[in-house]
């Protein structure tokens, strides 16, 4: 996680991250941890988190935690983290989109429901949005599945 926004942030002073909730989860965790970092490191940076639900932060953030509706009008670089906040990240208005496949979540299938490959289909191909992986495993599955490239692998 702590490389993908070192990378990102090189010329930029602004990033924003899109997340169920900042709750107990490891996602969280490790996102609110190297963020946190960053800010000491790099306080001039403007790093948000943007939460589909509000939940109780798993450990204290130095930095802004927002509600998703929030994020629309961001022209920074957004980071999704999963299909539901990359889904709401294709409206957006922003300079750069990244999908970090955090989970591999339509291999289960939640609560016995009949989704269409259709519907993960057209986030993992849109070409607005670049694919970052969690791990060798993920990539190979995501260019298997869906014919296309995954620009980089982030553990």
């Amino acid at each position: 996680m702590r490389r993908i926004i070192y990378e990102t942030m090189k010329n930029l002073n602004k990033i924003s991250f899109l997340v169920p909730d900042t709750g107990s989860s490891q996602l969280a965790f490790y996102l609110i941890s190297e963020i946190n970092k960053l800010t000491q490191i790099r306080p001039e940076v403007d790093a948000i988190i943007y939460c589909e639900n509000s939940q109780r932060n798993c450990i204290p953030t130095n930095f802004s935690v927002l509600n998703i509706s929030e994020a629309w009008g961001n022209d920074g670089p957004v980071i999704a983290t999963t299909l539901s906040t990359a889904e709401k990240m294709l409206s957006f208005n922003s300079s750069k989109k990244i999908f970090y496949v955090w989970d591999i979540e339509w291999i289960r299938n939640p609560q016995g429901q009949s989704v269409q490959y259709e519907n993960y289909a057209d986030i993992y191909t849109n070409k607005s949005i670049s694919l970052m992986a969690r791990s060798v495993s993920h990539k190979n599955i995501i260019e298997n599945a869906f014919n296309r490239e995954v620009k980089s692998i982030v553990s």
